[in-house]
């Protein structure tokens, strides 16, 4: 069992138990697609977990968060095992995110200090966390949860874990991580949408719905103004929407078209009206003419 040290007490009223300030207030990003699926941003001193399998854009995705929460007035760091700050400050210089307090810092007890400092730390990855007391790995494990889940909680820092997984695809490590936090963030590849698809869900959030958000990659990372995805309120499939996009150009008057009328017409991004006209054009259906924002494609007859 994890102590985090939780003041005792007895069966008290519910209506005589005075709730902190903290729990009716959220940090925002300042992305409304995110904030929105986020339940309207982070809850001061609580933690979680972001698992994906490598490459998913788990960095990318807690950077992009990161320079929200810094444009809105909060202070944040990313402490980081997996890359080092050069690595890091050029993912980050690419995506436009330059604003965040990057490290490479693996110390719990150090990180456990930023907390008084910081409003959201991001730690990649739990498992490589180290400490100056030797110890086994579950030891190191327990301790290093317990003096940063309380560090979060005392301080009102948020905390990210970010958390990997084998070749098999589960967790390295054991479950106590994921229990122990409040929300279990997960990103996988959508196929089925686009090889660019990222679906983002919750599996466990103890303060708000576990939603579910598809956003799509691009070189300068996530394009974040992509709709919401609930499991309480799905709209038309993306995949569905696709396929009704393609079919309405086939059936198309207009000889001609730009990805500009795609975007503005089906209220989508850059990087997906591009991947339906490369469908169509692996069909034989469209004509790719020029590059870049000049491109055009015609339609074969």
């Amino acid at each position: 069992m994890l102590e985090l040290n939780f003041k005792q007490t007895e069966l008290v009223s519910v209506d005589n138990i005075e709730i902190p300030s903290r729990f009716y207030s959220r940090m925002m990003t300042g992305i409304s697609t995110v904030d929105e699926f986020l339940h309207e941003g982070f809850l001061p001193g609580s933690t979680m977990t972001l698992t994906a399998a490598a490459g998913c854009g788990k960095t990318t995705f807690m950077i992009q968060l990161l320079e929200g929460l810094t444009n809105n007035g909060y202070s944040v760091g990313y402490c980081s095992s997996e890359e080092n700050i050069y690595q890091l400050a050029m993912t980050c210089r690419r995506i436009k995110c330059t604003s965040l307090q990057i490290a490479n810092l693996t110390d719990v007890d150090e990180i456990a200090k930023l907390t008084k400092t910081n409003d959201f730390l991001v730690i990649d990855s739990f498992q490589a966390l180290t400490t100056k007391t030797k110890m086994n790995s579950l030891e190191k494990e327990r301790y290093a949860l317990m003096k940063l889940v309380k560090a979060a909680q005392d301080n009102e820092c948020c905390i990210c874990f970010i958390m990997h997984l084998t070749k098999a695809g589960k967790l390295k490590g054991t479950t106590l991580v994921p229990h122990t936090v409040d929300a279990n963030l997960n990103i996988m590849i959508d196929a089925e949408v686009d090889d660019q698809a990222r679906r983002i869900w919750y599996s466990k959030n103890r303060f708000g719905p576990t939603n579910e958000l598809t956003l799509m990659m691009t070189h300068c990372g996530y394009d974040m103004h992509s709709k919401v995805v609930t499991k309480e309120n799905k709209y038309v499939s993306t995949k569905n929407q696709k396929e009704a996009i393609k079919s309405d150009l086939r059936n198309a008057l207009d000889e001609v078209v730009k990805v500009d009328q795609i975007t503005q017409k089906y209220n989508v991004s850059i990087v997906y009206a591009n991947s339906a006209l490369r469908e169509l054009v692996a069909e034989g259906s469209f004509k790719k003419i020029g590059r870049g924002s000049n491109a055009y494609w015609h339609k074969q007859n």
